[in-house]
């Protein structure tokens, strides 16, 4: 996954150990409030989506949009 710094301007993100889940969770909890999309790695944000601190109804779009993901996938 690409960092992105656009919505990251308090912190010194390359100094950031994002294989550390706590940081990697706040990471991707940025990213997704500010609508910042496009470097995500859509496989994390799934796996990470139950712990992640977002807007409730985001988290349950989401939550909506990989249940169905995985039924299409998974006949």
């Amino acid at each position: 996954m690409k960092i992105d710094t656009k919505y990251i301007w308090d912190y010194d993100i390359k100094s950031t150990d994002l294989k550390n889940p706590a940081v990697l969770r706040w990471y991707l909890s940025r990213q997704i409030n500010f609508g910042n999309w496009k470097n995500l790695d859509s496989s994390l944000v799934e796996k990470h989506l139950n712990r992640l601190d977002i807007d409730p109804t985001i988290k349950k779009m989401l939550k909506n949009y990989y249940a169905h993901k995985r039924t299409k996938n998974n006949p």
